[in-house]
């Protein structure tokens, strides 16, 4: 599918290209979000942390959440604007039918392969015992507002999983939000505003008392996240074009943030995770901004249309594909592995924790592989006969 003209722009250097930008960036937070559990788990015997690099060894996983939503705020939202699903009662069951199966196979299929592992006792004593109460929950979405501890997503077998609900309430929320609102720009933006003034109101709080504790439990809740949503429906909504300067600088802006954010989380967390928001959605929203162009990837349908893959960029685009089954299975069967080789917190050196980390990620990498061929994408695509070996999104 390509995307309108009003959103070209021949004097932005992200259109002219050969990727799909919105794949990269969430091949990107996928593969740090990744880095985040793994070398975190595998980092125990170093002495990084005493050293000015320290705060750099391990990436933090929290903002790159935010990148995911923004993302799906801006793309799904993008599909009322450019007419292509109407807000209409059938446009709006033809959105749900499509968003229920692109992301609940995945959604269920993940407790179902935990449950089987467990049961055969391959497991690591680093993750919570297996629930089919709590998991049951999940695979419903359950619950919806708010998050409370007892049955609580993060409290699950796999922890990540929390966001994928939260995307699951988003996109039923959505639809409903842009009928209330007459799709208007300005609307949204008054939330996004709101949004903003009530995180400022938490940052002055916690800055100047210490409390309260951002996470676990004020982290995963929709309100938190949801400035993040919005501000992707206000892109969509606006029509913002590329502005005229080289994509470096978008992304320029979100590596001085991040690494801003490892030295400042190194220093106090909370205080990271009250303030980060106020700075994150800005600079996440230039990002997918510069990032709007005519051109989405195909996605691979079998095993050997993954092999398409060329160059480096290739590769983070196809993680991108891929991200929703990385996202969901990397922590539970990354520390399913590290368990049963026994390597859960002995790299002492950078040479060790890269060639554990990296060989932890090849270790789970075909199962995922599996998972998103024979769950997420046939189930996404069932409808179509013998599929092409490519198929667009």
């Amino acid at each position: 599918m390509t995307n309108p003209t009003n959103f070209r722009s021949s004097r932005s250097a992200m259109t002219d290209h050969p990727y799909d930008h919105f794949q990269i960036l969430r091949g990107v937070a996928c593969l740090m979000v990744f880095l985040n559990h793994v070398a975190g788990l595998l980092s125990g015997g170093l002495e990084g942390p005493a050293t000015w690099y320290g705060p750099l060894l391990v990436p933090l996983g929290f903002p790159w959440v935010w990148l995911f939503l923004i993302l799906s705020g801006f793309l799904l939202t993008k599909q009322f604007v450019d007419g292509r699903t109407r807000l209409t009662s059938s446009g709006i069951l033809n959105f749900y039918k499509r968003r229920c199966r692109r992301l609940l196979p995945m959604l269920w299929f993940a407790p179902l392969l935990l449950g089987i592992l467990y049961s055969c006792n391959i497991w690591s004593p680093l993750l919570p015992a297996f629930s089919p109460l709590q998991e049951t929950k999940v695979a419903l979405a359950l619950p919806w507002v708010p998050y409370l501890e007892a049955g609580n997503p993060v409290s699950t077998a796999n922890s990540p999983v929390w966001s994928a609900v939260l995307e699951v309430h988003y996109f039923v929320i959505l639809p409903l939000l842009l009928l209330l609102t007459g799709m208007s720009s300005k609307a949204i933006l008054l939330l996004v505003g709101g949004w903003a003034m009530a995180i400022a109101g938490l940052a002055v709080h916690v800055v100047l008392y210490g409390s309260p504790a951002i996470f676990p439990m004020i982290y995963q809740q929709h309100f938190y996240n949801g400035g993040f949503m919005l501000a992707g429906c206000a892109i969509a909504l606006l029509k913002i074009r590329p502005y005229p300067v080289s994509w470096w600088w978008p992304v320029s802006a979100v590596f001085a943030l991040i690494v801003a954010t490892q030295y400042l989380a190194n220093y106090d967390l909370n205080i990271a995770l009250a303030v980060l928001p106020l700075v994150a959605a800005p600079a996440f929203a230039f990002l997918v901004i510069q990032s709007i162009s005519d051109r989405q990837a195909a996605v691979p349908t079998s095993l050997r249309a993954l092999r398409l893959a060329r160059g480096p960029l290739r590769w983070l685009e196809l993680a991108g594909m891929m991200s929703y089954s990385i996202y969901l299975l990397h922590k539970p069967l990354s520390y399913i592995a590290i368990a049963q080789l026994r390597i859960a917190g002995d790299a002492e050196t950078l040479l060790s924790l890269l060639v554990k980390t990296l060989a932890t990620g090849a270790l789970i990498a075909p199962v995922i592989v599996l998972s998103f061929v024979f769950v997420e994408h046939k189930f996404r695509h069932r409808g179509l006969s013998k599929p092409a070996s490519m198929t667009k999104v």
